[in-house]
């Protein structure tokens, strides 16, 4: 139920606050009837408020509160709202007729148009506590309506309207003009009801009642006959209107039934629509990233298998390379040897000369001349003569353009020339592997390492003069080497 306290001015502006029409239907002695039979008290309400709800909903009616037995419903329209509680009185009294008369249920209704407080979903303020003070004057299955009401549906609806005047109700400041609508098969009143009314009355016109009753038995009398044919009559007609009304309602039953039906099927079929669409859409999400995945798979492995390849083919080259370095070397070894076997051979030949010639002159002529020829061939053919450490450096260039040197030390033993370093990359070591010719002539053979972990060779001729080796070249990507070392003492 709402406050009866009224709205007061200085309110903060955040209220919400809208003009309403405001329906309050109430039980007509609901207390009594639960303390009855409270089953059946709650199954004839029960069915009492499906028609309620029905036609609520049928004008456009919404209820915002509900207390026991108390409907609280707000209406867009004042003109609806009376429709919709003439309805209401109308068919509710069909189905009271159904019932004995101590089971029967009787709403009280009444109906204002005012300005109310929106809170959430409930409604609350004068507006709302006038449907209810005037709902509390209505007769059992009856309705009043405010002024207000009035004024809004008076030429729009061909009802009878009763003015009962203004009426001061408790907690209200301003007195309401209060009117009800009387229907002519309006419900009669309870037992109990009609007993308290006739209390009520003057006794003077209890006896001129009781009076007009003992005429009217006697007159009655001569006309028993024809009183029955018509109470039949009647009894007839009431039947057949009881039967009609009881199939309408069934078929509107039925109706609504089929309704409900058709919208949950409705719902279910597009429900079902709704999960198909989304599995076959995180299907086709998941086969799309299997799609991706095996493509990214693939990419990454036809790069690796180039690299493998690139890689491969690198360390063959340098294999070739060393080998043929080897080779070289080799060769120039045997080379050193063979000259040194030359050169011991015609020391011997000189030695065997001056011992059998007998002049001491001429031998020792002979064997300084052989011995200048012989020195004079080693200086000109040995390899030995190279050997030795020499240091320098070996400077290449940046992509930049800008030099790049780093210091490296070159073993030569017999003709072959040996250097290693330390790669910038990875720190693996960095080859320099070749062969010193008699001449001088230098040839050398370089593996080394590019920054992407792949394997870098390369080329450089040179010569030996002044105790220094002078070489150039290029490597494999191009990129050009050039490098000076000197003998240390």
């Amino acid at each position: 139920m709402q406050s009866d306290a009224g709205s007061s001015g200085g309110r903060s502006s955040s209220v919400e606050r809208r003009l309403a029409t405001i329906l309050m239907a109430d039980v007509f002695g609901y207390s009594r009837m639960m303390g009855q039979d409270e089953e059946r008290t709650v199954q004839t309400l029960r069915g009492h408020r499906e028609v309620f709800d029905e036609l609520l909903k049928a004008h456009k009616g919404r209820v915002f509160n509900t207390a026991g037995d108390a409907i609280l419903a707000e209406f867009p329209s004042a003109v609806e709202a009376v429709r919709c509680a003439t309805e209401i009185q109308t068919a509710l009294r069909t189905r009271n007729e159904h019932l004995p008369e101590d089971q029967r249920m009787w709403f009280r209704v009444g109906i204002n148009l005012g300005d109310v407080i929106v809170q959430g979903g409930d409604l609350l303020g004068d507006g709302v506590n006038v449907a209810a003070r005037i709902q509390a004057i209505a007769d059992p299955g009856g309705i009043c309506i405010s002024g207000s009401v009035y004024d809004q549906i008076q030429n729009k609806l061909t009802l009878q309207i009763k003015q009962l005047g203004e009426k001061s109700f408790k907690n209200i400041a301003q007195p309401v003009r209060t009117f009800s609508i009387s229907d002519d098969g309006a419900a009669p009143r309870p037992i109990g009801m009609r007993w308290r009314a006739a209390r009520k009355g003057p006794i003077v016109v209890t006896a001129m009642a009781v009076l007009v009753l003992i005429g009217i038995a006697a007159a009655g009398y001569w006309m028993y006959r024809d009183y029955g044919v018509r109470v039949a009559e009647e009894t007839l007609r009431a039947e057949e209107a009881k039967r009609a009304a009881d199939a309408q309602l069934k078929a509107e039953q039925a109706k609504a039934s089929q309704a409900v039906e058709q919208r949950e099927a409705r719902l279910l079929a597009e429900l079902q629509s709704a999960k198909d669409a989304l599995t076959q859409a995180e299907a086709s999400k998941r086969k799309a990233e299997q799609d991706r995945a095996m493509a990214e798979a693939a990419q990454r492995e036809t790069r690796l298998q180039g690299e493998l390849n690139a890689t491969k083919d690198a360390l063959q080259k340098a294999a070739e390379n060393e080998k043929k370095a080897e080779e070289e070397r080799q060769a120039a070894m045997k080379a050193a040897e063979a000259a040194a076997k030359k050169a011991d051979a015609e020391r011997a030949a000189v030695g065997s000369a001056s011992m059998g010639g007998g002049n001491p002159r001429v031998a020792a002529r002979t064997a300084a001349g052989s011995h200048e020829g012989a020195g004079g061939s080693a200086a000109a053919t040995g390899v030995d003569r190279f050997d030795g450490a020499y240091l320098g450096r070996m400077c290449s260039v940046n992509p930049d353009g800008s030099p790049r040197c780093w210091p490296v030390q070159v073993t030569v033993s017999h003709g072959a020339l040996s250097a290693t370093w330390p790669s910038r990359f990875n720190n693996q070591p960095a080859h320099a592997k070749g062969t010193i010719a008699p001449d001088g002539t230098v040839k050398i053979a370089l593996d080394g390492w590019l920054a992407n972990g792949r394997a870098l060779t390369g080329d450089m001729t040179g010569s030996f003069a002044d105790n220094k080796i002078t070489a150039t070249g290029a490597w494999s990507n191009s990129a050009p080497i050039n490098a000076t070392w000197t003998l240390t003492p």
